[in-house]
């Protein structure tokens, strides 16, 4: 059981020599001095079934109950001239009581954000908090969680294209998305450890997603750092599946607890290797406590070991005990709370991908606030910054984050921070590993004398809209709420247009690859 998490249902399995009428069916709950402290009744669910599996009563065991340190004990209680050839066998278990196995996990805060498609037309996405219970519906029923907070935060503007109508969403677009978003998470100031999840609305005249979201698989799971937390699907509405949105709530968040996937529905690599069900279907039959706490049943309805791993493909889905019991342990066993973050410095938050088919290839490189990356690491991968004579001012070794749906690519973001030094005399960033290298290099002056224009053009359009554009010579822009410093947008490309009423005043960040310029604007003053 898990410490204020959600309620418990208790199945109570009878057997007898004979078929028998209803009985009544007793639980105690107890507290850690053995000390009763409530109890239940129940009348048993038709005569005894023996050999289907189905239990013969139910209890639902709220949640306040689950406690460290709580006993329990059921009985079956004597019901008219109903012959019993023994009463010892009435009450399990056989002598006292039995302590419930209760254990701690850190909360879980989600932060939904909105996807912008600056590229597609700025379609938003669209998530009420009205639909958030129904959107955790998989989440809150599978997984082994606490507490858990969620809510919907302000929207994300990306320049990733989700491609050309009518299917799009490809992996690319994807993994360009979750990087953007990844940076923007590890330079919030509000929530460190919490999980941002991308809700993605696709563009009209779509009517195919190659893939209906991604998500980055870390190792450790008190780890808060870049490329642990952050995930993207398809939101609400849009697919003809209707738990299809929610059911991938469950399966990206569960990418984040560590988890491959499951082989059910044709999954695609990674694959968990020692899944240990042919098919990845569930090891054995499940128990939907959520519908019956939430007024959804009127009992705790089966689910067959016919049904497919929330990890993989297959619909529908539940959770296996061996996926439940390995995010348990992913999340529990060294601590029951997160790591505390590196406070927020300036950084250069250096970004790429290494694709072990084409090589290595970088971002553009933006001076932002963020938590810094210990240089302390290791990996097969070396990012070294040099100067114009080639000294070294930094080297940092790493190795690339997994992501959901790709063998062949890992991310890596390395956020350095930044020094009068590097100002002054960072020339160069160079990337070497077993896929190859890649150099990201400063920008010359002019030869002339004069000074690189970096000022962005920075404009209200008729609707409200405020479009941002870098010089031709920019590799990059990102854009900053002025007054709380979250990140509201970030192109690969010169420029980017944001919705209205995003924010009362902005700071446009252009990057020539290497190095960023930043500019403030109140919006009221734009024309």
């Amino acid at each position: 059981m898990i410490a204020s998490g959600g309620d418990a249902v208790a199945n109570v399995y009878l057997a007898a020599t004979a078929e028998f009428t209803p009985v009544r069916v007793v639980l105690r709950m107890f507290n850690a001095s053995n000390v009763l402290t409530s109890t239940d009744t129940v009348t048993s669910l038709g005569a005894t079934a023996l050999g289907t599996g189905l239990p013969t009563a139910q209890f639902l065991v709220r949640a306040p109950r689950l406690v460290t340190g709580a006993n329990w004990q059921v009985e079956v209680l004597p019901a008219g001239n109903q012959a019993d050839d023994t009463t010892s066998n009435d009450v399990f278990p056989r002598t006292g009581t039995t302590t419930l196995n209760v254990v701690s996990v850190p909360p879980l805060t989600i932060r939904f954000v909105p996807i912008v498609l600056s590229a597609n037309g700025n379609v938003v996405s669209a998530i009420s908090s009205d639909s958030l219970t129904s959107y955790l519906q998989t989440l809150r029923s599978v997984h082994p969680l606490g507490v858990v907070n969620a809510h919907i935060a302000a929207s994300f503007t990306t320049g990733a294209s989700f491609g050309t109508a009518p299917a799009g969403g490809d992996a690319s677009f994807w993994t360009e998305l979750i990087a953007e978003l990844d940076l923007a998470r590890i330079a919030d100031p509000t929530e460190p450890t919490a999980n941002w999840f991308g809700v993605v609305q696709p563009p009209p005249r779509f009517n195919y997603t190659n893939f209906g979201g991604f998500s980055y698989i870390p190792t450790v799971g008190t780890d808060a750092g870049a490329h642990t937390r952050t995930s993207a699907a398809v939101g609400p509405g849009w697919f003809n599946a209707p738990t299809q949105a929610r059911d991938l709530v469950a399966h990206e968040i569960g990418h984040t607890f560590g988890r491959a996937h499951a082989p059910c529905g044709g999954a695609g690599a990674p694959l968990d290797a020692g899944y240990p069900v042919p098919g990845g279907h569930i090891d054995q039959p499940g128990f939907d406590v959520y519908s019956w706490s939430y007024g959804l049943a009127s009992g705790a309805s089966q689910i067959a070991t016919s049904t497919g791993d929330v990890m993989g493909y297959c619909f529908p889905v539940w959770e296996s005990a061996y996926t439940y019991k390995a995010i348990l342990n992913f999340r529990s066993s060294t601590v029951v709370a997160d790591r505390a973050p590196e406070p927020r410095t300036r950084v250069i938050a250096l970004r790429g991908s290494i694709d072990d088919r084409s090589g290595v290839s970088m971002s553009p490189a933006f001076s932002i606030d963020a938590r810094p990356t210990s240089p302390n690491g290791n990996g097969a991968y070396t990012l070294t910054g040099t100067d114009a004579a080639g000294r070294v001012l930094f080297t940092y070794r790493f190795d690339g984050a997994v992501i959901d749906h790709d063998a062949h690519v890992r991310h890596f973001t390395v956020a350095v921070p930044e020094t009068p030094e590097l100002d002054s005399d960072l020339q160069a960033v160079r990337v070497t590993g077993p896929a190859g290298s890649s150099l990201l290099a400063r920008r010359p002056a002019p030869t002339t004398g004069a000074t690189l224009d970096r000022t962005p053009a920075i404009r209200r359009n008729a609707d409200g809209s405020v479009g941002a554009a870098c010089p031709a010579v920019s590799r990059g822009v990102l854009i900053l709420d002025a007054s709380t410093h979250t990140v509201l947008g970030i192109s690969p490309t010169p420029s980017l247009t944001l919705p209205p009423n995003q924010a009362s005043a902005i700071t446009v960040l252009c990057s020539d690859g290497l190095m960023t310029s930043r500019t403030s604007a109140t919006l009221s003053q734009l024309h």
